[in-house]
């Protein structure tokens, strides 16, 4: 071992108290004659969790010379974005590559001048055993939680090949999340009441959004603004829930979202008429109007009509006078609609667009995106709009739209479900259009903003 030493002065760990704390359980507190120290960093969002990783990682290979570090995360993409990016941005300002060390990027593999390595693992193809030939004395698991109890395998084999080293005495497993549900394997493993006891050589840190001094409040006001509170709970105060209810929209409340009364449609804004295609029997083509108004979202109409044709709902709309509104429209809705109709040849919006086109004098748009949202994030977001962390309600149902207040109140997933809508309810048709059209909304906005260089 060269007695001069590279050193890391880009990053002061004693800056952020708990992660003080986890330097020196590791580097002076901990006794390994007793096992391998496993550290859970259970931190919310912009909360530093990866710069200390990558930082505990690197120490660990230049103090101990021959020692093997492996980065782990379920798919190899997620990882060289992420924990793999850190660990090189970390090392780059202070450790001259050819001297200090050398990255071969075929590979992913950073050999240190002491003989020391870091490594990558990852298991998206299901294959858990490739990892049993490793010898380790250091390991990160990045995102932990985005594997379930059958990817526990792969955590399992890489957790057993620590301490392989002898002539490395700091054996440390480190796994980095946001909180989940306490229904996960992570939280069995680390945090319920019993492991304290039975296993006092796995320690969790919580580490809070508002912790992190490097933090713009605008920021850290603009997460909560975006999230409901038992998201914020879980994201920005690091509390592990359920995010999952009886109901999807748990934020709605009718005592405060729904107005009984008709709503205004003001003509200095376009009112947006958003679908929902799933239709079967007893699964009605429905649709929402509503205008998007001073950061508000008020849903002052609906049409929902049993039956396979797509005309229908636009006839009916055109009868009961919802197209006669001195203003633009804004045809939003299920991407699935741009694909061939299965009652034609023509595309549910091909027909929505000639209807609008022929027999109707409206100006209109088509603001059809080419695939839906993932449907974790359209709940998120009408939930955050329904009531956000702040306490603020930005959605607003009015008495002509019963529909969508039925569905916002008793939408439900499918039993055995995480995410996917239980569509036998007529009203659940009603609730995705309303997402489908909010989440349009929001993404016009913040590429509005983007390009405005207001961000």
């Amino acid at each position: 071992m060269i007695d001069s030493r590279p050193t890391l002065l880009g990053f002061n760990p004693y800056v952020i108290p708990w992660q003080a704390e986890v330097m020196e359980l590791m580097r002076r507190d901990f006794d390994y004659s007793t096992g391998n120290l496993e550290i859970l960093l259970s931190g919310s969002y912009g909360s530093a969790k990866s710069i200390l990783m990558a930082h505990l990682c690197v120490t660990h290979c230049i103090k101990n010379p021959g020692a093997r570090a492996c980065l782990a995360r379920r798919a190899l993409p997620d990882l060289k974005r992420t924990i793999l990016k850190e660990v090189l941005e970390h090392i780059e300002n202070d450790l001259i590559e050819g001297i200090d060390y050398r990255y071969n990027r075929a590979e992913s593999i950073i050999r240190f001048r002491n003989g020391s390595e870091i490594i990558c693992m990852t298991w998206a193809d299901k294959r858990y055993k490739k990892g049993r030939s490793l010898r380790l004395s250091f390991l990160v698991i990045e995102e932990i939680v985005e594997n379930d109890l059958e990817d526990k395998e792969a955590f399992d084999t890489l957790r057993a090949r620590l301490r392989r080293l002898p002539d490395v005495r700091e054996n440390v497993l480190i796994a980095a999340t946001n909180p989940d549900s306490p229904g996960h394997w992570v939280y069995k493993h680390w945090i319920e009441p019993s492991v304290k006891k039975y296993f006092p050589n796995r320690h969790v840190f919580y580490s809070l959004t508002e912790q992190n001094i490097f933090l713009d409040q605008i920021y850290i006001d603009g997460l909560r603004e975006s999230m409901s509170k038992k998201e914020a709970d879980r994201y920005l105060r690091g509390q592990w829930n359920d995010l999952r209810s009886n109901y999807i929209y748990y934020a709605y409340d009718t005592d405060h979202n729904f107005r009984d009364e008709s709503y205004m449609v003001d003509p200095k804004f376009p009112v947006c008429w958003s679908f929902d295609f799933n239709i079967a029997e007893g699964k009605p083509l429905s649709s929402v109007f509503f205008q998007f108004k001073n950061g508000a979202m008020h849903i002052f109409n609906e049409v929902v009509v049993d039956g396979f044709r797509t005309r229908d709902n636009l006839e009916e709309a055109q009868t009961r006078g919802l197209l006669d509104y001195k203003t633009n429209y804004l045809i939003r809705g299920d991407a699935s609609g741009k694909h061939m109709d299965t009652r034609s040849k023509r595309s549910d919006y091909d027909i929505i667009k000639d209807y609008l086109s022929n027999e109707t004098k409206i100006n209109f748009a088509m603001e059809v995106p080419p695939s839906n949202p993932p449907v974790r994030k359209r709940h998120n977001l009408v939930n955050a709009y329904c009531c956000n962390d702040l306490g603020v309600r930005k959605l607003f149902v009015y008495r002509d739209a019963p529909t969508a207040d039925e569905g916002l109140r008793l939408a439900k997933l499918r039993k055995g479900s995480q995410y996917i809508e239980d569509d036998s309810d007529r009203f659940q048709h009603i609730s995705t259009a309303i997402g489908y059209g909010l989440y349009r909304q929001v993404k016009t906005e913040n590429m509005k903003t983007i390009s405005s260089g207001t961000m």
